[in-house]
C-alpha cells in the first residue's frame, strides 16, 4: 500500500525578518537600543562608510548572536548627487570627493579590484553577509548598470571565496524605480538571471511615492510585489518602515523589511545625476533634519515641536500616545528625552502585533483592525484644539498643522477602503511570501564577542 504525501503546509505563524540599519549618523544610539533590548531584532546592517568606527559595536553584536550584513554603499557612491556625502568614507570611494564611481571600476579585471576590497572588509570585520555592490538602474547618466551588476555579483562571490570567505553569504540589492518592476520584460529577464546568482535573498530599494500618501501608490506597490511571488528567494524591502512596512508584511508580499531610525527610511532619487547642493555657511541655518516623532496611531510622523503643540490640546495624550506603558513609562517626558527610543519601542510593538496574527489572517487584520484604528484616530485628531500660545512659542504654523490633520483624516479613510480591497485580493490569490531562513552566522559567534 502506497502512502501519498500531502504538500508541506506553511507555518501557521510564518516569521518575517526585521533588519535594523545602524545608519551613518545615528549608529551608536541605535546600537545602544539593541544592547538595551529595546530593539530585539537579530539582523543588523552596517555601512562600509562607518564600519572602521564600529568595531566595538560589531563585537557587541557578535556576542548577541546577531546576523551582521555589510552594505558597501555603492549605490550612493555611484551617484553624483550623493557620492560626496557620508558614504564617501567607504574605502573604495573615489579619492576625488564629489566624483562618482564609474562603470569601468566594476568591470572584471579593473586595477582597483573593488570586489577584492569589499571581500577584504568582510573578512576583517567578520560579517555574515554582504549586499551585492549594485547601482540605481534609473541612473540618467548611464543605462548599462544592469548587466554590470548581475556579473558583479558573481565576481564578488569569487573574491569572497579567494579571501577565505566561503561562508559569507550574498544578498542581491536591486535598486530601481517601481515602474521598472512593473514591466513584464524586465521581470522576466531579472528573475531568469536571479536563478543563477549566488544569493540568499533579494533586497528591493525602490524609487516611488510613499504608500501612506495615496491609495493608488499602495495598490500599485502591493500589486507589483504580489506579482514577484515566484522570485524563488525571500524578498526584503529596503529603506521601508512605519506604516508602509507594516502593510507590506501584513499583506504577505515581502519576507522582511529593512530601515534605520531617523535615516535610511526612504529612497530619494530626484536630481540623481546633479551635483550636490552646497549649503551657504552664512545662511544661519543648521544642517541636518529635524527629529521626528512617530505617531503610529495615525501612521504619521511629526517634528518634536509639532508634537508639543499637538499634545497641548485636551485629550491629545490619550489619543496619540500608545497605551502600552513599556513604550513610554513616563509619558511625554520619555518622548522629549529620547525620541529615538520611543520610536523604536513603538515600532517593535507594532511588528510584534503582526507576528502574533496567523499568516493567512494578516491581510484582514491590517485592513480591518489596524487601518480602522488609524481612520478612527484621524477623525478624532482632526477635532483637537491645540493651544495657540504653545504653537507661537514653538514657531509652528497652527493653521497648517490643523490642515494636515484634516488631510490625514481624508487620506486615512481612502487608505482603509483600499486596504480592504487589497486584503480581499490577497486572500483570493492565496500565495505567501517565501519564508525567510534563520539568522545566518558565517561562523558560530562566541559569547565573548569574538569568532
Amino acid at each position: 500500500m502506497s502512502v501519498i504525501q500531502f504538500p508541506k503546509q506553511k507555518a501557521v505563524f510564518q516569521p518575517f525578518a526585521h533588519f535594523i540599519r545602524l545608519g551613518e549618523g545615528s549608529y551608536r544610539r541605535v546600537a545602544d537600543l539593541i544592547a538595551a533590548g529595546t530593539l530585539t531584532s537579530k539582523r543588523v546592517v552596517i555601512d562600509a562608510s562607518k564600519a572602521a568606527h564600529q568595531r566595538d559595536l560589531i563585537e557587541m553584536l557578535r556576542g548577541r548572536e546577531t546576523e551582521i550584513i555589510l552594505d558597501p554603499r555603492t549605490i550612493e557612491l555611484s551617484s553624483r548627487r550623493k557620492c560626496g556625502g557620508l558614504a564617501a568614507s567607504a574605502p573604495w570611494a573615489s579619492p576625488d570627493k564629489g566624483t562618482p564611481l564609474g562603470p569601468e571600476l566594476f568591470r572584471k579585471g579593473h586595477s582597483t579590484d573593488i570586489y577584492g576590497q569589499i571581500a577584504k572588509m568582510c573578512m576583517e570585520l567578520g560579517v555574515d553577509a554582504v549586499l551585492a555592490p549594485t547601482q540605481f538602474l534609473g541612473d540618467p547618466g548611464f543605462d548599462g548598470w544592469y548587466r554590470i551588476n548581475v556579473e558583479g555579483c558573481e565576481l564578488l562571490r569569487t573574491a569572497l571565496d579567494d579571501a577565505g570567505g566561503q561562508n559569507v553569504r550574498i544578498d542581491y540589492l536591486l535598486a530601481a524605480r517601481l515602474s521598472d518592476l512593473r514591466k513584464p520584460d524586465f521581470q522576466r529577464q531579472f528573475l531568469t538571471d536571479l536563478q543563477s546568482m549566488p544569493v540568499d535573498n533579494l533586497w528591493l530599494r525602490l524609487s516611488m511615492s510613499p504608500v501612506e500618501n495615496s491609495p493608488t501608490n499602495a495598490q500599485r506597490l502591493i500589486g507589483t510585489l504580489a506579482g514577484w511571488h515566484n522570485a524563488g528567494v525571500p524578498i526584503i524591502m529596503d529603506y521601508v518602515g512605519g506604516l508602509a512596512g507594516e502593510a507590506l508584511l501584513s499583506m504577505n508580499v515581502v519576507s522582511g523589511i529593512a530601515h534605520g531610525f531617523g535615516e535610511q527610511t526612504a529612497f530619494t532619487t530626484s536630481n540623481w545625476n546633479d551635483p550636490p547642493k552646497k549649503r551657504d555657511p552664512e545662511d544661519g541655518k543648521k544642517g541636518g533634519r529635524a527629529q521626528r516623532i512617530s505617531v503610529t496611531a495615525l501612521g504619521r510622523t511629526f517634528t518634536t515641536k509639532e508634537m508639543e503643540v499637538l499634545l497641548s490640546a485636551h485629550g491629545a495624550r490619550s489619543l496619540l500616545l500608545p497605551a502600552e506603558r513599556h513604550i513610554a513609562p513616563n509619558g511625554v517626558q520619555d518622548i522629549q528625552n529620547d525620541a529615538r527610543r520611543f520610536n523604536a519601542a513603538d515600532a517593535e510593538h507594532r511588528l510584534l502585533a503582526i507576528s502574533k496574527v496567523p499568516t493567512v489572517d494578516r491581510p484582514e487584520f491590517f485592513a480591518q483592525t489596524r487601518m480602522r484604528e488609524i481612520a478612527s484616530t484621524a477623525k478624532r485628531a482632526e477635532k483637537l484644539n491645540p493651544k495657540a500660545e504653545v504653537a507661537k512659542a514653538n514657531n509652528v504654523d497652527l493653521a497648517k498643522l490643523q490642515k494636515r490633520l484634516t488631510e490625514q483624516r481624508q487620506k486615512s479613510d481612502s487608505l482603509r477602503e483600499t486596504f480592504e480591497d487589497i486584503a480581499t485580493e490577497r486572500k483570493e490569490q492565496g500565495y505567501l511570501a517565501k519564508e525567510i531562513g534563520s539568522v545566518r552566522l558565517a561562523t558560530q559567534h562566541k559569547e565573548t564577542g569574538t569568532r
